[in-house]
């Protein structure tokens, strides 16, 4: 793990860090409030207005970052996952602030136009912060920390690591590193002289050695010889330190978390924290909400187009399976002269004659998908995510492609990584829904606020670049 910080992740949220963090959000709202105020609005801004807002920003941030930390206090800190953790804390810093500001109404105070080009400005100053403050922070730690001191290290013979792990000592500043090598394979008769001649040779230099830390590094050495070595020197007034093997320290470079008294180890990362589910999800209260207010009028002329068009319901609602199968009906806007649902569900096709005329340009701008912010809303679907199929595909597709339900092991949403990799519309083998599924299955391993915000992006293309949509 090349980025790994060599300290744990409270080191990463030090108080030394997150006083720099408070710095730069303090620093971005002043500059971007000013700069905004002179360009935009030709005044000239209040310096401590906007200071203000930064600091509250900051509080904000810092809390959140420093919770987060408390709540994995064993984890190594990682550049990729303080650019996480970043952008989702920054993101609900921002949904606090306006919730405060609403329910304290003072939103008037602050210029909407600001408070959007400190967002965005600051999103990525901050992930960089966040990436960059730490490790500097720990390496002038890490510099300093054995000065003065005197190590002594107990190693297996002929570990070929012993001289990676002696240079690294003597780069944080120890003086004096004394080295006691062991045989630590032979039977139990002659390991019982060599663990009794390797503690007194420690004894020895420890009385002669300025203050430090003993290091047992013996990758491979089975768990009871460690133990002894480690009962020899418990007389020692040093603390004693066991430095692990390759793959026992990868899985510490893992979150390592507590629970009562024992220790879980996560080898695989969820897709989202806590965090991140619950930025995601006020993300999509608000995206889906301000649409909804803001494309009414839009729908009431697409729902008057449909009643002149054809005869039947503004809307269509079909059963679909969400998450974790929960079933729930979506909101459409009418594209047929039939409302079909239940076991047998036909596919639109090119020139299907079902389909109406307004509908066809619904389907084909996608702005029949549009009631589904309703869904949204509601918590049944998402604004990005693996689109919910018709209950009758989702029984037929279960039962030719492996794997096929965990796709709804992450809410459902009204565009996904499968629709802007060109997997949209009539799926007419299954061949081509087998590379639907994968790309579903990807998104649901991998998905991420960053790339939730790239396919919304990709989206806006998809929609008007692609043809394959009946």
């Amino acid at each position: 793990m090349p980025d790994a910080i060599d300290v744990s992740g409270l080191q990463a949220i030090s108080p030394s860090a997150l006083a720099l963090d408070a710095l730069v959000i303090v620093g971005i709202s002043v500059l971007t409030g000013l700069v905004y105020s002179q360009v935009a609005l030709h005044v000239a801004g209040d310096p401590a207005v906007f200071a203000g807002t930064g600091a509250l920003a900051a509080v904000i941030f810092c809390t959140l970052t420093r919770a987060r930390g408390v709540s994995v206090p064993f984890q190594i800190s990682t550049a990729a996952g303080r650019a996480r953790a970043a952008a989702a804390t920054w993101v609900v810093t921002f949904l606090f602030l306006a919730f405060l500001a609403f329910t304290l109404k003072v939103s008037a105070s602050f210029s909407r136009g600001a408070i959007l080009s400190f967002f965005f400005t600051g999103l990525p100053l901050v992930i960089t912060s966040r990436i960059a403050m730490p490790r500097a922070v720990a390496r002038i730690g890490q510099a300093n920390a054995y000065r003065g001191l005197d190590a002594i290290v107990l190693a297996s013979q002929g570990y070929q690591g012993l001289a990676g792990f002696l240079s690294e000592l003597r780069i944080r500043g120890c003086g004096a590193v004394t080295t006691i090598e062991f045989d630590g394979v032979g039977n139990e008769e002659a390991w019982a002289s060599e663990r009794s001649r390797l503690v007194q040779r420690a004894l020895e230099n420890a009385r002669r050695a300025r203050v430090g830390d003993i290091y047992i590094v013996a990758p491979g050495l089975v768990h009871e010889r460690i133990v002894s070595i480690v009962s020899g020197l418990r007389l020692v007034p040093r603390a004693v330190c066991v430095v692990p093997d390759e793959i026992v320290a990868s899985f510490l470079r893992s979150t390592v978390r507590t629970i009562g008294p024992a220790v879980a180890i996560e080898v695989q990362r969820a897709p989202l924290s806590k965090v991140q589910r619950f930025a995601k999800r006020s993300i999509d209260i608000v995206v889906a909400g301000a649409a909804t207010v803001l494309l009414a009028p839009f729908f009431l002329a697409i729902a008057i187009a449909i009643k002149l068009d054809s005869p039947g319901p503004v809307f269509f609602r079909q059963a679909r399976n969400g998450y974790r199968s929960r079933p729930f009906r979506i909101w459409k806007f009418r594209t047929m002269r039939v409302l079909e649902d239940g076991p047998g569900v036909a596919q639109a096709c090119r020139n299907d004659e079902r389909v109406t005329r307004v509908g066809r340009i619904l389907r084909r701008t996608s702005l029949d998908e549009c009631p589904q912010l309703f869904n949204v809303l509601a918590g049944e679907m998402s604004l990005v995510g693996p689109r919910p199929h018709a209950v009758a595909h989702d029984e037929l597709y279960e039962t030719l492609i492996e794997n096929y339900a965990l796709r709804q092991h992450v809410k459902p949403g009204i565009t996904g990584w499968a629709q802007v990799k060109g997997y949209r519309g009539e799926t007419p083998t299954v061949d081509v829904m087998y590379q639907r599924i994968e790309n579903d299955l990807w998104y649901a391993a991998n998905c991420s606020l960053s790339l939730d915000l790239g396919i919304l992006l990709r989206t806006l293309g998809v929609i008007f670049g692609q043809q394959n949509a009946y």
